[in-house]
This record gives C-alpha cells, structure tokens and sequence, in this order.
C-alpha cells in the first residue's frame, strides 16, 4: 500500500474501463446469436465488471485514506469466476451453427459454479487459510482461458484472422503478469508494468470483442432484409439496366 500513488489508482481504472467494454462486446455476441435466456450472459459481463472495479476501488481508497478493505480486495475472484464461466457458456452456444432451442444448457455452467464455491467453503470450514481461494481461482482461470480459445474459434472461423490473435493477447498479457505477481515486493516502477500490461491486454480484449460483435452485427442485419425485397430490388435493378442499354 505504501508503494500506491494517486496516478497509479487511477490508472487502474483504465484496464478496468476495457474490459468492461470488451465483456460487454461479447454478451452482446450472445445476444444477437440468439441464444436462449441470453440476459444470463449480460448479468455474467457484470459481474466480471464488478470485479475488476472491486479491485480498483480498493487501491483508490487504500491510496487516498490509507485504509486495507481486505474484503474489497478479496472480492475480484469470487465475482470474475462465474462471471467468466458464464460468459464461456454463452459463446459457446453462439458458436454454434445452430444454438440451442432451449436454456437448459445454462445449468452446467451454473452446478460448476455451485460445486466449486461448495468446495471453497468446506475448506474454509475445514480451517485452511484462505481454502476459498484455490478453487474460486482455478475457476476463474480455467474459464478465462477456455472463453479465449471459444473467442479465438469463432473469429477464426469467420475470416477474422487478425481479431483471433488479439483475443490471445489479453490471455497472453495475464500470463506474463504472472511472475510479477510472485515477487515478495514490488518497486513503484514494477508497479506501472504490471498495470500497463493489464491495460494493453485489456485493450486488445476490448477491441477484438468490438470487431467481432460488429462483423455479427452486420450478418444479422443482412440476415433481416426480407428475401422478397431483395429479389424484387434486384429484378428492378436488373430493367433499369436493360431499358439504360
């Protein structure tokens, strides 16, 4: 705490900002995939939302009133791992050729869910030192990286070569703030890396989710014009030409 400037907490909202912008990108892929009870996966961008704000919000205020909310800290895991989860199920039923007819595919992400946070509390019941945390976070990261390679896929599949790679920046960012995070301290100037490479992948995250619900949102607007309309445009366009001739 004593390491936090006023720049470097404000800083922090920055990568927050993207990301809830790349998340909100993405439910809105489910959204216009059409896929059954979709609101479940605006509810999950929330949540990942949440969590990162959490975060932030704890590092302003631990800088401006030097005050440790341990629970506004602890918070970013508990609310990031269903949220991410959630978001894995609800592009995978978008990337189907033909999502499901029902919502009942909801269930199994939310019974994952459930058992793992059933799991952190019989740890924490059984007196391991924070027993929540292992469970929740491997949740959190498992569900990250397979809502990733779900992203890449998709955008893959649909011609968007570059956007699939960018997806794996984010997840590449998360990795390589790995080793920093195991330092037994950091110096102001680690401080500024860590987040500056949140911030890039987080960008990345937040602009490959907008070229991907764009290139959706044009398929579903082609999608809408009335077959009848279209031939009849291009049976009008066809004499025009003719009568031109």
């Amino acid at each position: 705490m004593e390491d936090f400037t006023i720049g470097l907490a404000l800083y922090d909202f920055v990568p927050v900002l993207l990301s809830g912008l790349a998340v909100y990108f993405i439910a809105s892929v489910v959204r216009m995939r059409g896929v059954p009870a979709h609101q479940i996966a605006a509810v999950a961008a929330g949540l990942v939302f949440a969590a990162g704000l959490s975060k932030a919000i704890w590092k302003l205020i631990a800088t401006l009133a030097g005050q440790d909310l341990v629970w506004l800290a602890s918070m970013l895991f508990p609310l990031m791992a269903p949220g991410f989860a959630l978001l894995a199920a609800g592009v995978w039923a978008s990337q189907r050729r033909q999502p499901p007819k029902t919502a009942l595919f909801w269930l199994i992400p939310l019974v994952l869910i459930a058992a793992v946070y059933a799991l952190a509390v019989y740890r924490m019941g059984a007196g391991i030192e924070r027993g929540w945390f292992m469970p929740i976070m491997a949740l959190a990261s498992l569900s990250n990286i397979g809502l990733t390679i779900l992203l890449f896929t998709m955008a893959w599949r649909r011609g968007l070569r570059g956007v699939a790679i960018l997806f794996t920046v984010n997840l590449g960012m998360v990795f390589a703030l790995i080793p920093i995070a195991q330092m037994d301290s950091h110096s102001i100037v680690m401080h500024w890396l860590e987040q500056t490479l949140t911030a890039v992948g987080a960008a990345a995250f937040a602009y490959s989710a907008f070229r991907l619900s764009r290139n959706i949102s044009s398929d579903v607007s082609t999608s809408d014009v009335d077959p009848a309309v279209s031939a009849a445009a291009s049976v009008e366009s066809g004499l025009s030409a003719r009568s031109s001739a």
